[in-house]
């Protein structure tokens, strides 16, 4: 009998040392930081060390960045982060000289965006997006079933599909059905006014917990 493969969880965007203990308590696979001065959930090497300090081993850290410059990977690299997220552009000379695995980011404004991720042997997975990262709307799934399962055969095999943009409870249970990522990547929908809330993380994981029921 074939085992049913496990759903990661990254938990996207943490800002304060209190969520560490809630991606704690959810068993969280990933805890994500963000490295973009334009993001509201934008934060230093310094408050992500910290925050690290308060996390599970095991839940491995994502530096979310765009576009980063050579000097920006090295900082990555020294921080100890396990992976090293990028969305927009990807240098080659960021991609032969990473010590630590990439996943490309991919933000969709059509299905067809998917077709111009990169082939490397440094990429171990592949988000996809919505083309606005971080707004909190989710894009089209439906939409991008047959671009995504032709590039399971090619880009993608091998590789973790990660699931993001506009996730929550409630969408959550429908997105992962369409298109059977490896990893969820929530930010905004387990967020309140001031960060992340571990009543709608403990909601969002009851809703992937029914999914598989």
């Amino acid at each position: 009998m074939e085992m049913e493969k496990k759903l990661e969880i990254k938990i996207c965007g943490i800002t304060r040392v209190q969520e560490a203990a809630y991606l704690n308590e959810a068993c969280a696979d990933y805890a994500g930081f963000v490295f973009w001065e334009k993001s509201r959930r934008n934060v230093n090497f310094s408050q992500a060390k910290e925050i690290g300090k308060y996390l599970k081993e095991e839940i491995k850290r994502v530096a979310v960045t765009v576009s980063p410059d050579i000097g920006l990977r090295k900082q990555v690299e020294d921080a100890g982060f396990d992976i090293l997220q990028v969305h927009g552009t990807l240098h080659t000379k960021i991609l032969e000289d990473s010590k630590i695995s990439i996943w490309q980011a991919c933000n969709l404004r059509e299905p067809e965006d998917m077709e111009k991720l990169t082939e490397h042997d440094k990429i171990t997975g592949y988000v996809i997006d919505a083309g606005t990262p971080g707004g909190g709307r989710p894009f089209d799934w439906a939409t991008c079933q047959t671009v995504v399962e032709r590039m399971r055969k090619t880009v993608f095999a091998g590789k973790l599909l990660i699931l993001a943009g506009g996730l929550n409870s409630g969408n959550v249970q429908k997105a992962v059905r369409l298109l059977e990522p490896d990893v969820v990547d929530v930010s905004s929908g387990v967020e309140g006014a001031y960060g992340k809330e571990k009543q709608r993380i403990m909601e969002f994981l009851d809703s992937l917990r029914k999914q598989r029921e």
